[in-house]
């Protein structure tokens, strides 16, 4: 690649790299400069057309936002709508992806977890649609590991933390338990179990969950 020269007053010509541009006056190395970028530019195709610069290849991320956000330009171009609002669509479709893309290289949820199941009910009433959440006693969970369940028709539970039914981090917990009567309107009234049983603090239920599966004890309830 040839290189533009260039004359310094007192000096004899010389030449100027790139690299050199930020070390000189700017009106003396401009022209050269920019003579000397576009050298680079076209040199820089011919190896492309020639085969020399292999290009290199896609992530599967970078295919996948291309197949979806391609269509979508054609769309959004014979609607009218502006190039702005499409680069806002496609960074927010690139968040969905690397997202996605994150949750995928992390190999699942944040910590191990083990199922668990029990039975709770007042007398030998099922508890329907009861609301059970454990919190953890003596050590520390991510802020998205929040064990919980609903009470179903026959009184049995199962607890939840990252997908449905998938168990509990292992760990010693306090349940707090939570009745919401519901009318025959649909409406939803107060909690028919006794205040203790709604706070961490108060309830005198607890819980530990072992590698595993767990069958908890029942969850007896005197109103």
């Amino acid at each position: 690649m040839s290189t533009a020269a260039f004359s310094l007053p007192g000096n004899a010509p010389r030449r100027i790299s790139l690299k050199q541009r930020g070390q000189a006056p700017a009106t003396a190395t401009s022209a050269a400069a920019d003579e000397a970028l576009r050298h680079l530019v076209d040199a820089r195709r011919l190896r492309n057309r020639s085969g020399d610069d292999k290009p290199s290849k896609p992530s599967p991320v970078g295919e996948a936002l291309g197949a979806v956000t391609a269509p979508l330009q054609e769309a959004m171009q014979r609607l009218g709508i502006g190039r702005f609002a499409f680069a806002a669509i496609v960074l927010g479709i690139a968040g969905m992806a690397l997202g996605v893309a994150v949750f995928t290289l992390s190999g699942g949820p944040p910590c191990p977890v083990h199922p668990a199941a029990g039975i709770a009910r007042t007398g030998k009433t099922p508890l329907v649609g009861a609301q059970i959440r454990l919190h953890p006693r003596g050590m520390t969970l991510p802020e998205d590991a929040v064990p919980t369940a609903t009470v179903q028709a026959d009184g049995t539970f199962t607890l939840t933390t990252f997908t449905k039914g998938d168990g509990a981090p292992a760990g010693d917990y306090v349940a707090t338990v939570q009745w919401f009567r519901v009318a025959k309107d649909g409406s939803v009234g107060g909690n028919s179990l006794p205040k203790r049983y709604a706070s961490p603090t108060t309830s005198p239920l607890t819980v530990t969950i072992r590698e595993g599966a767990n069958t908890l004890p029942p969850f007896t309830f005197h109103r």
